[in-house]
C-alpha cells in the first residue's frame, strides 16, 4: 500500500463528537450511508452502512469491499452486508437500541429510505443532516494541514497557468491543460458536492462574455461547456485579446478542498472590468476581516452589503450575471466544495474557530464577462487566514 490512512485518533474523535450530538438529540444512534460522511467517520469509502450508537463501538456493515475496509479503517467491528434487511437483526445481537435513529435525509434516496423503514418497522427516523454538517464544519489540525497543502498546490497550479494561455485557444483547451496539470500535482480528481443532484468537474474556465452564460451551477460562474450533456469546464469560445479569462477551480489534496478564482487577460482588459475587480477585492477584505469566532454569517452578509455593495450601487449582476446571481458571499468547504456554513442572510449559526470558508465576490459585466476573486480562509481570532496564497490582482499577459 503506497498511500496514507486517516489517523485512528481522527476517526474516533469524530465519532465521539457525533455521539455527543446524538445524546443531545435523544437518539439511540445514527445510520451513515453517503460517501462523504462514511469517509469522515470510517476513513474509507465503501458500499455499506455505518451504525454509530449513542454509546459504545460503531458497527460497520460492508457490502463491498470488506477486504479493503479492513485495510483502511481503524474501526474494529466490521460485518459483511448482503442487504439492508439484515441490519435490524444484527444490531439486536449487539444489544443496541434502535427506537430513534438519526439519518441524513438529504443524502438518502426515497427508495433506500423505504427499505430502511421496512428493515426497522418500529424505528422513528430523525433528520440529522444539519448535525453532521456542523460537526464536519470545524476542522481538526490534521484536516487543516491537508487544506494548507491543497492551497500550496493550488498556487503552484496557478503559477503555471500563464504559460498555458495563447490567443485563439478555446476554453476547453485551456481547461483541459489546467486539469491535466492538477492531476500531476496530485489533485484528488473527484469533486464532491453536498447539494442534491449537483455536479462539478475541475472548475469553470470562461473567456469574456461566456462567463455570464446561464448555468444551473450553485455558484455565480457561467459556463457553456462542450455540449448540453456536459456544461462544465469550458466551451469552444476562442480567446481574444483583452478578454477577461475567468478561472475558478477547486483543488483537493487527499480529499480536502481549497477553492480559488483568479482573473487573467491577454492584453489589458476594459477599464470597467478593472474597476469592478478592484471593488470585488474591497468586498473580499470586508468579509475576510469579519471571519472570527462567534460572528454570525447573516450579520457579516448584511454589514458588507451596507458598507461595500449598496453604497457603490454594485448590486446589479453582483454574484452572477442575470439569472446566475446567487445570494451568498462565501461558503464552507472541506471534503466537499459546498459545505456548511454559507455567508448568507439566512444563516444565523455563529462561526467557530477552525471553520474553513471560501469567499468569492464576483461581478458580471454585460458584453465583458465575469470579474472577481475567490480565496479560502481559516476562521481565526484575528479574522480569516488566507489558505490560497498568491496575488489577487488581474494578471495581464
Amino acid at each position: 500500500m503506497t498511500y496514507r490512512l486517516v489517523p485512528p485518533e481522527e476517526v474516533f474523535g469524530r465519532i465521539a463528537r457525533l455521539q455527543l450530538g446524538l445524546t443531545g438529540a435523544s437518539l439511540n444512534g445514527a445510520l451513515i450511508l453517503d460517501r462523504i460522511n462514511m469517509y469522515y467517520y470510517t476513513g474509507t469509502i465503501q458500499n455499506g452502512v455505518l451504525f454509530v450508537p449513542v454509546e459504545g463501538a460503531p458497527v460497520f456493515f460492508v457490502r463491498r469491499s470488506l477486504e479493503r475496509a479492513e485495510k483502511e479503517t481503524p474501526l474494529e467491528i466490521l460485518v459483511p452486508l448482503k442487504g439492508l434487511s439484515q441490519l435490524f437483526g444484527a444490531l439486536k445481537k449487539f444489544s443496541y437500541q434502535v427506537h430513534r435513529l438519526g439519518l441524513d435525509e438529504t443524502a438518502v434516496p426515497v427508495s433506500i429510505y423505504r427499505k430502511l423503514s421496512e428493515a426497522f418497522p418500529k424505528t422513528a427516523f430523525e433528520d440529522i443532516s444539519l448535525m453532521l454538517s456542523m460537526i464536519r464544519s470545524v476542522k481538526s489540525d490534521y484536516e487543516i494541514g491537508l487544506i494548507r497543502e491543497a492551497g500550496k498546490r493550488h498556487k503552484a497550479l496557478y503559477d503555471q497557468i500563464p504559460d498555458m494561455i495563447h490567443e485563439g485557444m478555446t476554453e476547453w483547451e485551456l481547461g483541459s491543460a489546467i486539469h491535466g496539470r492538477m492531476l500531476k500535482l496530485r489533485y484528488t480528481g473527484l469533486a464532491r458536492l453536498t447539494s442534491f443532484n449537483s455536479e462539478f468537474f475541475a472548475g469553470v474556465i470562461s473567456f469574456g462574455e461566456s462567463g455570464n452564460y446561464p448555468t444551473a451551477s450553485v455558484g455565480p460562474g457561467g459556463s457553456v461547456g462542450p455540449c448540453p450533456a456536459f456544461p462544465y469546464l469550458g466551451g469552444t469560445r476562442r480567446l481574444k485579446r483583452g478578454d477577461p479569462i475567468f478561472i475558478d477551480t477547486g483543488f483537493a489534496y487527499e480529499g480536502y478542498f481549497t477553492d480559488k478564482t483568479r482573473i487573467f487577460a491577454l492584453g489589458r482588459p476594459p477599464g470597467e472590468a478593472v474597476d469592478a475587480h478592484k471593488i470585488c477585492l474591497h468586498i473580499q477584505e470586508a468579509v475576510r476581516c469579519r471571519l472570527r469566532p462567534d460572528a454570525l454569517p447573516s450579520q457579516i452578509f448584511d454589514e458588507v452589503y451596507e458598507s461595500e455593495i449598496t453604497p457603490r450601487h454594485f448590486e446589479k449582476h453582483f454574484m452572477g450575471y442575470g439569472s446566475n446571481q446567487v445570494s451568498f458571499l462565501g461558503h464552507g468547504l472541506g471534503l466537499a466544495i459546498d459545505e456548511f456554513p454559507a455567508i448568507a442572510r439566512k444563516i444565523h449559526f455563529p462561526l467557530k474557530k477552525n471553520m474553513v470558508i471560501a469567499v468569492e465576490p464576483k461581478k458580471g459585466l454585460q458584453d465583458i464577462g465575469l470579474l472577481g476573486v475567490e480565496n479560502t480562509y481559516l476562521v481565526t481570532e484575528h479574522g480569516g487566514e488566507k489558505l490560497t496564497p498568491g496575488s489577487d490582482d488581474i494578471t495581464i499577459l
